[in-house]
């Protein structure tokens, strides 16, 4: 059982360096069943096994420092949770699968499927065909969970259409918060974090965000006058 359990924890690990890695988070080598936090090469907190973000007391006051932990603690939360349905998940069998995918949830005809790789875990949605013996039309999202699972929700109709935002109406609120954060109007931090967390989740939910964006612009563009 403590084996098995420690395994685990080292795959939440590897898992969890990889995305601090991209997230520009740094950390030091797992020891004692933990994953230090660093900033500036010193050590202020570490992640356990359960996904929990733990500050050393003596950087609890710490501006700073409370909001790497803040930042770390949602990714590590984020990771524990699809490395524990990834371990506890069937493998995804479709004749027209090849790699190793194991299913993660499955409903009215749509399924999300999540494999690890050298790259982190990959996640991907798709339709099953009317044979329920294939996967179709599949949506590639990466390391992107959270916007996997939000893809998954829209297409399987957990989500009911009416309450969706349009691609165009997540780029009108794009840009909206690109105006607010241009236009000289006193912002707080928590203020400007908001926005810039809005404007993050927008880029994940339209993909191609920064086409569409620069399409809006130049459709409101005034037109140049000729002589």
């Amino acid at each position: 059982m403590e084996e098995n359990k420690f395994k685990k924890g080292a795959d939440f690990f590897g898992e969890l360096a990889r995305r601090f890695q991209r997230e520009q988070i740094e950390f030091s080598v797992p020891e004692n069943n933990r994953l230090p936090i660093l900033l500036n090469g010193q050590e202020i907190g570490a992640v356990i096994p359960d996904g929990s973000m733990r500050i050393r007391k003596e950087f609890i006051d710490d501006t700073e420092v409370s909001d790497l932990c803040q930042r770390t603690g949602e990714i590590a939360a984020e990771v524990h949770e699809y490395m524990t349905l990834m371990d506890n998940a069937s493998p995804l069998n479709a004749s027209s699968l090849s790699e190793p995918y194991k299913l993660l949830t499955d409903f009215n005809g749509y399924v999300l499927g999540g494999m690890e790789s050298n790259r982190g875990v990959q996640f991907t949605t798709w339709q099953w065909t009317y044979d329920h013996d294939s996967l179709t039309l599949g949506h590639y999202f990466g390391n992107g969970f959270a916007a996997a699972k939000r893809d998954f929700a829209f297409r399987s109709g957990l989500v009911p259409e009416e309450k969706r935002f349009t691609p165009e109406q997540l780029i009108e609120i794009y840009r909206c918060c690109a105006d607010t954060m241009t236009s000289g109007i006193p912002l707080t931090f928590e203020q400007e974090k908001r926005i810039d967390e809005i404007q993050t989740q927008i880029t994940e939910m339209v993909p191609d965000y920064a086409d569409r964006f620069k399409q809006a612009l130049e459709q409101d563009a005034p037109p140049q006058q000729t002589m």
